[in-house]
């Protein structure tokens, strides 16, 4: 391998040691830190022609290519390009100079003084590259290239120079800026490969181990500041090394010097932008207030319609600011934006918060909210930051973005947010989504603002009153919500379509029907609502989220699931948390209630965890069904502990009126599932509903064989929905006084139960009710009643149930049945004897062999008989 001695075979016609000095590869400094990763790609460069090494001044591009000339494996020159190669003739024969170290060219001189503007002088050295006794592999490295830029002619030898390389011979350029060059096309012929500062850009572990080498008495803390602060920059660490130093070396009595903050103002001005055009620094410095900038911003910032094209042209001379993709933005390196904007401070102080300003407004225009709210605090005005954060909370919160909304809350002053009732109102809805008791706290707040006040306006007076509609909804009291809603839109007039509370009120009014379990599409007020909500799309999918809800509720689950799977598919919903919340909701009861257990329970225990404080009903609703479900489950245990986290979360978050009585319907049942009925009749005198109170009481009346008092109070409850036509009529038939009355109470119920799908309704009635069911089977569709069997059968098996059969526990008649398979009697007249149809009892029958694990009826006898001796033993007893 030939050695790559500098200046071993100079053909250069001068003898000055500068120009010489030109001819030779800088030395690397000690501490020079060498990169494994970046040497393996220059290597994999040199397959094609060109590299081309594109960054700003301090990048270390230098540096690197040093370090890999002294391992590389090809014979290898250089030449450091200066201003004196503005002249043709001067950079030629520095070229053939430096080739000279690779090849004999004494016969390729320099014999005019701009032998560059004569087109026979790069088709001349080719010429004499090509008949050389050249190796078999080597490198020319041109450093600094970007001082040719400004002579067109240079620039366009240079290109010619390039596109006629011998195949030997591999060009790699260093340069600030992208050169001048045919770059696109060498680029799409192959040619060509390109180095930038994003691959040059230290790694933090990069970072750190320089630091080490640089300065080793820096604290973590430092090197981690110094790490973050220099962003990859070489130079950034070269100079918080020589900071350190600096200050390190500083007399303890002295007043401290800023040294690191004169290093790099010294180096960016002076290194830098010292000896670019005044308007490419000034766009630079008004753009400074933004991370990143494209043409339009930049235009906004400092005025000048040109901006965009400074920008690019400040990335191509290399001012270490880079293009990000196609995009047309752009972004300086961090600590030059550093510098530029505390110059500006320095210039002009005023200055610094009027471009934020100009940033602010342009991002809002452009609907970029998270970075204008960020320019409005920056700029010193946090009441526009909370005029902006109001009007787009929602769409903030449904993006993902909670943590800007309480970042940009933290930062509004208590002043600022309290200085007025508009404010205080703004400043209340931009909780709402994110701390509820904040939120609550607020509204409070604004409402005894408004009380002080001698006047007000009837806008403010509408926002107020809806806000305190949602704080209702929030806690549990949704009559109070509706009411509050209907007054605010009556003050908003017609602003309410448009206003920034108002537009929720008709959905606060739909909320009410729904969670009243009287949900009805027909109803005037639901069409008034619907109407109203139709030139808003967001509103309108809010709505149907709570129809679907409402009609889960009212005992339509079938409407329920076609209602949320007509809008699922709608992209939108997707990114709106609390329609999404209700949707599953919706869902979750509507499944329950078709008897497909295993998919509410996923789908509950999905909606119950405390995520979404906004839909407050829902975490509440959720928890009250699964307890409702491990009831259905016989499973008393499960359902004791379910009711445990529902009463801490109403107590606690939902103690409204509506909360309560949820809360007390739910307590009634789980009370007389374990037979607890003064507890159970506790639970009931709270149940503060017009009909679910009395259904409550009733409840417990017939547990403890109060038929009469049961019928008079079912007498006077006014059913609201599907569902409560369905509950009133089977409860209406256990309290019967006679078979035929409870049979057509049963009919009426069964009549509207398939009408609609009501399942796990019925089914949750008790073994008593499904009696009657069966006898009435014919009423109903096969499938249904196949269903209602399914989803009765864990119900029926915990309840009323004799330990001393094997096999799973049979109801009480179950066992009235099989006491009767060892007589002779035929199934009629086994009927006739129990009371029920054939019918009837072949469903019975079909149950015990199957609880009992027996295929026919001369097994079941066998094991009816040896029950019948155990009881006569003393050994066990059936229960009655």
């Amino acid at each position: 391998m030939r050695q790559n001695g500098p200046g071993s075979r100079s053909t250069h016609a001068g003898s000055s040691s500068f120009f010489a000095s030109r001819l030779r590869a800088p030395a690397n400094p000690v501490h020079y830190l060498r990169r494994p990763r970046l040497l393996s790609l220059l290597a994999r460069s040199t397959s094609v022609p060109i590299t081309v090494v594109v960054a700003p001044a301090g990048s270390g591009k230098t540096s690197l290519l040093v370090d890999w000339r002294s391992t590389a494996e090809v014979p290898t020159a250089w030449l450091s390009v200066d201003e004196s190669d503005h002249d043709g003739g001067q950079f030629w024969t520095a070229v053939t100079a430096a080739l000279g170290e690779l090849v004999d060219l004494r016969k390729v001189s320099s014999t005019t003084r701009r032998p560059a503007t004569r087109p026979d002088v790069v088709p001349g050295i080719i010429a004499r590259l090509e008949r050389s006794d050249h190796p078999e592999s080597a490198v020319l490295v041109l450093d600094d290239i970007h001082l040719l830029d400004d002579d067109a002619a240079l620039v366009d030898s240079l290109a010619h120079f390039l596109a006629a390389l011998p195949g030997w011979l591999h060009v790699v350029l260093l340069t600030r800026r992208t050169p001048k060059l045919p770059v696109d096309r060498l680029r799409a012929r192959g040619q060509l490969v390109e180095v930038h500062f994003a691959e040059l850009r230290f790694s933090p572990e990069e970072s750190e181990e320089m630091l080490a080498c640089l300065q080793a008495s820096l604290e973590h803390d430092e090197v981690t500041a110094a790490v973050d602060r220099a962003g990859g920059w070489a130079a950034g660490l070269q100079l918080t090394a020589l900071a350190s130093r600096s200050d390190s070396a500083q007399p303890v009595s002295l007043p401290r010097v800023d040294a690191r903050g004169l290093l790099f103002a010294d180096y960016v001005w002076r290194e830098v932008l010292a000896a670019e055009r005044q308007e490419v620094v000034d766009v630079l410095l008004d753009t400074s207030v933004v991370v990143r900038a494209n043409g339009p911003l930049a235009a906004a910032l400092s005025g000048r319609p040109d901006a965009g094209d400074l920008l690019a042209d400040a990335e191509s001379r290399g001012l270490f600011i880079t293009r990000l993709g196609p995009s047309g933005w752009f972004e300086v390196h961090a600590v030059v934006r550093q510098e530029l904007l505390g110059e500006v401070a320095r210039r002009a102080p005023e200055r610094v918060a009027l471009l934020h300003v100009r940033a602010a407004r342009w991002f809002e225009d452009v609907g970029e909210v998270t970075s204008a709210l960020e320019q409005w605090l920056l700029a010193g005005r946090p009441r526009e930051a909370l005029r902006l954060l109001a009007g787009n909370v929602s769409e903030l919160y449904d993006s993902g973005l909670v943590a800007t909304i309480e970042r940009t809350i933290a930062q509004i002053p208590l002043n600022v947010a309290s200085g007025d009732l508009d404010a205080m109102i703004e400043f209340a809805w931009c909780h709402l989504l994110v701390d509820k008791r904040r939120f609550l706290e607020a509204v409070d707040a604004a409402t005894a603002s408004r009380a002080r006040l001698a006047a007000g306006g009837r806008p403010q007076d509408g926002r107020l009153m809806m806000l305190q509609s949602i704080a209702a909804t929030l806690t549990g009291d949704w009559r109070s919500s509706s009411v509050l809603a209907a007054q605010a839109i009556a003050l908003l007039a017609d602003d309410s379509q448009v206003d920034l509370v108002g537009r929720f009120g008709w959905n606060m009014i739909a909320r009410e029907a729904a969670l009243s379990e009287r949900w009805d599409d027909g109803s005037a007020q639901l069409q008034d609502v619907r109407q109203e909500l139709g030139w808003d799309p967001e509103r309108r999918l809010g709505f149907e989220g709570t129809r679907a809800v409402g009609e889960a509720l009212a005992g339509r689950p079938v409407d329920a699931l076609r209602v949320a799977a007509g809008i699922r598919g709608v992209e939108a919903v997707a990114s709106m948390a609390i329609l999404c919340a209700e949707l599953s909701l919706a869902e979750a009861v509507a499944h329950r209630e078709l008897g497909d257990r295993s998919r509410a329970v996923t789908e509950l225990v999905s909606v119950a965890p405390r995520w979404l404080e906004p839909v407050a009903h829902a975490e509440a609703l959720a928890l009250l069904q699964l307890t409702e479900l491990r009831l259905d489950e016989g499973d008393l245990e499960a359902a004791d502990a379910c009711f445990e986290r529902a009463h801490a979360f109403v107590r606690t978050e939902f103690a409204g009126p509506g909360g309560l009585m949820w809360l007390a319907r739910t307590g009634t049942l789980v009370a007389l599932a374990a037979d607890r009925p003064a507890e159970a009749r506790r639970w009931a005198e709270q149940v503060d509903d017009p009909f679910w109170g009395g259904v409550c009481v009733a409840r417990v009346d017939l547990h403890e064989g109060r038929r009469a008092e049961a019928t008079v109070l079912l007498d006077e409850v006014e059913p609201r929905c599907p569902r409560h036509d369905v509950v009133r009529d089977l409860l209406r038939a256990r309290a019967a006084a006679s078979h035929q009355e409870a049979l057509e109470h049963v009919a009426r119920a069964v009549a509207t139960a398939t009408g609609v799908g009501l399942v796990q309704t019925v089914a949750s009635e008790g073994a008593q009710v499904l009696e009657l069911v069966e006898v009435q089977a014919f009423l109903a569709p096969a499938a249904w009643l196949d269903r209602v069997r399914r989803a009765a059968s864990p119900l029926t098996a915990a309840r009323t149930t004799d330990p001393s059969v094997p096999g799973e526990h049979l109801t009480e008649r179950e066992l009235d049945v099989l006491r009767m398979l060892p007589s002779r009697l035929t199934l009629r007249e086994i009927a006739d004897e129990l009371s029920i149809s054939v019918n009837t009892l072949k469903f019975h029958l079909k149950v015990v062999y199957r609880k009992l694990a027996v295929g026919s009826r001369a097994e079941a006898a066998d094991l009816a008989r040896d029950v019948a001796e155990r009881s006569r033993s003393g050994v066990g007893a059936a229960r009655s």
